[in-house]
């Protein structure tokens, strides 16, 4: 099990995917449980690892073009949310 780490950066873009309406809260907080617990995701939510400056951090689609960017800390179990929204949003 992995503590869960929000940046502020996640934060801000997290309240605004929220109050879009592109989604719900709990089907968000529904894949970051699954990552916390350390569990994998089912194929249909794409994870795969990034590279280029983003090396190092992993990407799921949480529903559709939403995009969680996240990276883990293996010595510490931190699971470390970095940013939330579109391809166009984060790239």
């Amino acid at each position: 099990m992995y503590h869960k780490h929000y940046t502020k950066r996640f934060q801000k873009s997290f309240k605004k995917v929220i109050r879009s309406g592109k989604i719900k809260r709990e089907e968000v907080e529904f894949v970051i449980n699954i990552l916390a617990s350390g569990d994998k995701l089912a194929p249909n939510y794409q994870d795969h690892p990034l590279h280029g400056r983003f090396d190092g951090f992993r990407e799921c689609h949480v529903k559709g073009d939403l995009l969680l960017m996240y990276y883990i800390k293996n010595q510490e179990l931190v699971l470390v949310l970095f940013d939330i929204g579109t391809h166009s949003e984060l790239f």
